[in-house]
């Protein structure tokens, strides 16, 4: 992805120029339930392919992991880690496409695994009743996308393609605290759009804590649109989500 060539050095420039960092240790854990829809295109060489109406992928149920490590040692920034389970086979259908070198025309069965890591550096900028994070994010895709026509026999259409790729992107979280309650509310996210490709990772959401633990609740979108791999993509998966947390 043409992010990869530049973005590292432009983001890494962004993160030495911020000097504030927590005031104390902490950090949490959490388990995700997130349930999003996906929709949009992919193309290679042919015609646009329609993830939800020719390949039918449509909702499907993801399992998160995030950690968190704060720690008050001035100049060295934060650490979070987040792990997304994305794994689906469908069964859909298209119409004499060309797609990475292959014709695919009647049934196709669809395996996509979108699993992916975000390897995250951030210092804390603010931290009252308003929490203020800033830093930047390497995004590591570890999947594929393969395509298997159903009618032929022997099997004509075949195509597997690795998604491995690693996209930098500028990383933010704004909580508010939300006065005499145990509620807070909050936006948090990475992104960057560089050379025609656009990448994002979003959320919102709301918390409410009692003392180690916490529950969350919220809405999450990523997309993509841009080359992935040698495909053109232009996609988001998005939905809501529900997470147990231990804070501490």
């Amino acid at each position: 992805m043409k992010l990869t060539k530049t973005g590292f050095s432009v983001l890494a420039a962004s993160l030495m120029s911020v000097s504030a960092y927590a005031d104390r240790l902490g950090g949490s854990a959490s388990l995700t339930y997130w349930s999003p829809d996906i929709s949009g295109t992919i193309q290679s060489g042919g015609g646009k392919i329609d993830l939800d109406e020719d390949l039918g992928l449509s909702r499907d149920d993801s399992a998160i992991i995030t950690a968190v490590f704060e720690h008050p040692v001035p100049l060295i920034p934060n650490f979070r880690f987040q792990y997304t389970d994305m794994d689906q086979v469908t069964y859909g259908s298209v119409n004499n496409v060309d797609f990475n070198g292959q014709n695919f025309d009647g049934a196709v069965q669809t395996s996509l695994d979108l699993t992916n890591y975000d390897f995250t550096l951030y210092y804390e900028i603010l931290d009252n009743w308003v929490n203020l994070d800033l830093g930047l994010t390497a995004k590591v895709f570890d999947g594929l996308l393969l395509l298997r026509e159903q009618n032929a026999n022997p099997v004509v259409g075949y195509s597997q393609t690795d998604i491995d790729d690693i996209i930098p992107m500028l990383y933010g979280s704004a909580v508010f605290e939300l006065p005499i309650t145990s509620l807070s509310v909050g936006v948090e996210g990475s992104a960057i759009s560089m050379g025609g490709d656009t990448v994002y990772d979003m959320l919102a959401k709301v918390r409410f804590r009692a003392s180690f633990f916490g529950v969350e609740a919220g809405y999450r979108a990523m997309g993509v649109k841009g080359d992935v791999s040698g495909i053109d993509v232009d996609a988001t998966s998005d939905g809501p989500y529900l997470s147990a947390m231990l804070i501490f």
